[in-house]
């Protein structure tokens, strides 16, 4: 098979992708990742062929514009203070919240992050390289449509939680309660329209609910956290992989304390641009613990502050799937790459989960199943921390959960095994004649 990846243009998106790129390349299948400017070294470290689309998306940019009209909307994040996806409660999914969703995030997020000429690009390349599968990242819609164009089976590949399958789910439920000229949907207006432009119109090739939710999806959150959505999904453990790295410190454990890892990851300061969680906050509360905490912290987050508490080491990166297996507890901001390489490694969180995308629900999953504590980073204070700190540290319920998600993991199929799965399902997918032009 011929296979295109295409992932959002951020570093940890490219990240969750290359496991099962590898794991094809592999099985004998040609593989290539297609991708804007921003990404594709990421991509060739990673042993990967890139195929660069559009321009550079310069994300932090595009969320924090100085001088448009959408900047006030984008700026520091207000957007999602108003229209947050991660708020899937039911007394929050009305009608009205869920197309304000769809209205905000489609010309804010969407469009901002895929412009036309990356999805041009693309559909172009797959229409001459005639892919048989296109593996898309969830939070981009060129993949979909090059699919479509090229005639290609598609589905996408999770990094988080599956807000976009439970919200449309949810949406399309409101839609077909309402007469056909009633039925609004900015997702479909705007896919429709890139669709067209393409020469991808009427029946079987024109907008459908595959273009937004795939084929099928590939997801690597453990079952018993993810979202109840009736999708056709395909489970895939999660392999982790931080990129090439060094690793700057004994990994094996310090001797007679136990290890904290402390860290609030990089995606929320690239595309929002701060931190949500007070750093300082953060340190306070682990001074007085016996513990050794290695904090991934950049200059930038270390300028603010004094001198480290004794028993802080900061790094400015390190790969935490070397880090964690001698850590005995994570205090994070609950990404997703973060969050599940601490499930992997059956390791006990404390998570301040940053308003971005999944986090916070990710957070409150990860409470529920007993794997974790978590507090939202407005609430924080230096003693809450600590006890939460120390009650994950001392009550071995955390770490008895934390090694059954693992367990659980374990026992999903690699990306390997899925090869033959994937090889199934193109079969019954695929085209045999390319749609459009």
């Amino acid at each position: 098979m011929r296979v295109l990846f295409q992932p959002f243009a951020a570093p940890t998106h490219v990240a969750a992708q290359v496991p099962l790129a590898w794991a094809l390349r592999a099985a004998g299948h040609e593989v290539r990742v297609a991708a804007q400017p921003d990404v594709v070294d990421d991509i060739t470290r990673a042993g990967l062929t890139a195929v660069p689309v559009g321009e550079s998306l310069h994300v932090a940019a595009k969320m924090n514009p100085a001088d448009t009209e959408q900047a006030e909307e984008l700026r520091d994040g207000a957007w999602l203070r108003v229209l947050d996806p991660g708020e899937i409660g039911p007394e929050r999914l009305t009608p009205e919240h869920l197309h304000g969703l769809f209205a905000a995030w489609t010309p804010l997020v969407h469009r901002n992050t895929v412009p036309d000429r990356m999805i041009d690009d693309l559909v172009a390349y797959a229409r001459d390289w005639r892919p048989d599968l296109v593996v898309w990242d969830t939070m981009t819609y060129a993949g979909p449509v090059a699919a479509r164009a090229s005639g290609a089976a598609h589905a996408r590949l999770m990094f988080g939680l599956d807000l976009v399958g439970l919200l449309r789910e949810r949406y399309r439920a409101v839609l077909d309660r309402l007469p056909p000229e009633l039925r609004d949907d900015p997702l479909e207006e705007w896919l429709g329209q890139v669709l067209g432009r393409h020469g991808l119109e009427g029946p079987g090739r024109g907008f459908d609910e595959e273009l937004v939710v795939g084929q099928w999806t590939l997801d690597p959150v453990p079952t018993s956290l993810a979202l109840p959505v009736s999708l056709p999904r395909v489970p895939v453990r999660y392999v982790p992989y931080n990129g090439p790295a060094g690793a700057p410190l004994r990994l094996d454990g310090p001797e007679g304390r136990r290890r904290i890892c402390l860290t609030l990851g990089v995606s929320f300061r690239e595309v929002v641009g701060e931190d949500q969680a007070s750093v300082g906050e953060l340190l306070e509360a682990v001074a007085g613990l016996d513990v050794e905490v290695v904090a991934t912290l950049d200059a930038g987050q270390l300028a603010a502050l004094g001198p480290l508490p004794p028993n802080v080491r900061a790094f400015d990166f390190v790969p935490l799937d070397e880090l964690l297996p001698s850590c005995a507890a994570i205090i994070h901001h609950g990404g997703a790459g973060t969050f599940l390489t601490a499930l992997a490694h059956g390791v006990p969180q404390v998570v301040v989960p940053a308003r971005m995308w999944c986090n916070t629900p990710r957070a409150e999953r990860a409470r529920a199943a007993g794997v974790a504590l978590t507090c939202p980073p407005e609430r924080l204070t230096a003693a809450r921390l600590r006890a939460m700190v120390t009650r994950v540290l001392d009550d071995p319920s955390f770490a008895r959960a934390a090694d059954r998600v693992r367990t659980e993991m374990l026992g999903t199929p690699t990306p390997a095994d899925i090869v033959p799965v994937l090889e199934r399902l193109v079969s019954a997918h695929r085209s045999r004649v390319p749609t459009g032009a």
